[in-house]
């Protein structure tokens, strides 16, 4: 990733939508006015639509419509996080990319995003469609030393922090299905997947994986997944500007995961997890580790377990399984 371009659009970023002068460009980097062109031509080469005006400067007038590293770095300098950022074209996995900075001892928290996911992920070992289409495929790496016990609230935690930054970002009705899916109109708008090392009582590294079909064009998916997918462009109607997106994506996991460590507000959670429960007084069929259980949606434990008041009235408290409504409802298939 090029930090001089990184520093020419945040500088753009910075002044949009007015212009700012080659000359003070030229002069923040230490560079010639003809540099300062040549880096120009090269984003425009990356999807960039710069206006320019003799004697007055350069105005940023169109992003590209892909993930583009520099682009990521300079909102996120100008959102104030410092957390490193891998951004590629095409990868295996990007929890598996992250999983490989780790093990060669880069320091946490860092960002790992790439466009195309060739061998995408879910839960329980099912792929993931990851089609390059103007999606989001995200990964954060921390090393927070917090209990395993934590682990199945720390994914809840996340979901409700990302749902909540979408909704505020998009103004979409976005909802959360447990334990992992994000869902938007009764269909699949994304998923989450949680991995870590834990060493005797304490979790080392952990990585957690958000996609998000932001513009994808999910008709053209296969008929399995298609049927049961949606985007958020698809709902909005109009594109989503990825890259300032996912750059708030960024900064809301790093900042819950700390707060997480913390535990602040972690007491409150159960409650901030209502409101955006899609599940929450439904009909719907479990299937853990005791066998399939059917029954009422009742929220959370506080230790992230499902709820569900069974047809003789008990309470069961199912902390892993898959979840689908028991009724003529329809979501997406598990494997977006």
């Amino acid at each position: 990733m090029s930090e001089t371009d990184a520093i020419i659009i945040q500088s753009l970023l910075k002044k949009a939508p007015g212009f700012v002068s080659g000359n003070a460009i030229a002069e923040e980097l230490g560079i010639s006015r003809v540099a300062v062109w040549a880096r120009l031509e090269k984003l425009r080469e990356a999807g960039f639509v710069f206006e320019a005006i003799r004697h007055t400067g350069y105005r940023l007038v169109e992003e590209p419509s892909e993930l583009y590293g520099p682009l990521l770095r300079a909102y996120l300098t100008l959102y104030g996080c410092t957390a490193n950022l891998l951004c590629y074209p095409e990868l295996d996995s990007t929890n598996s990319e992250a999983e490989r900075q780790l093990a060669d001892g880069r320091e946490a928290p860092f960002a790992v995003l790439t466009s195309r996911q060739r061998q995408g992920r879910g839960r329980l070992g099912r792929k993931w469609h990851s089609p390059e289409e103007g999606n989001c495929y995200l990964s954060l790496a921390f090393r927070p030393q917090m209990s395993p016990r934590n682990m199945q609230l720390f994914t809840l935690w996340m979901g409700v922090h990302f749902c909540q930054e979408l909704q505020n970002l998009c103004r979409l009705p976005l909802m959360l299905k447990w334990p992992n899916d994000l869902v938007l109109h009764m269909k699949k708008a994304g998923g989450m997947l949680t991995e870590a090392r834990i060493d005797a009582d304490s979790t080392r590294d952990l990585v957690f994986g958000f996609g998000l079909n932001v513009n994808g064009r999910c008709e053209e998916w296969p008929e399995t997944i298609a049927n049961g997918a949606i985007s958020l462009a698809g709902a909005k109607g109009e594109p989503i500007p990825i890259n300032p997106l996912t750059a708030r994506l960024v900064v809301c996991g790093v900042r819950a995961c700390d707060e997480f460590c913390r535990g602040v507000g972690v007491d409150e959670f159960p409650a901030l997890w209502e409101r955006y429960d899609y599940l929450k007084g439904k009909m719907v069929k479990a299937h853990g580790d005791e066998g399939d259980i059917q029954g009422i949606a009742e929220g959370i434990e506080e230790n992230g377990a499902l709820r569900l008041r069974a047809e003789d009235g008990d309470i069961v408290r199912l902390r892993a399984g898959d979840v689908s409504l028991g009724t003529t409802e329809t979501l997406a298939p598990k494997t977006v």
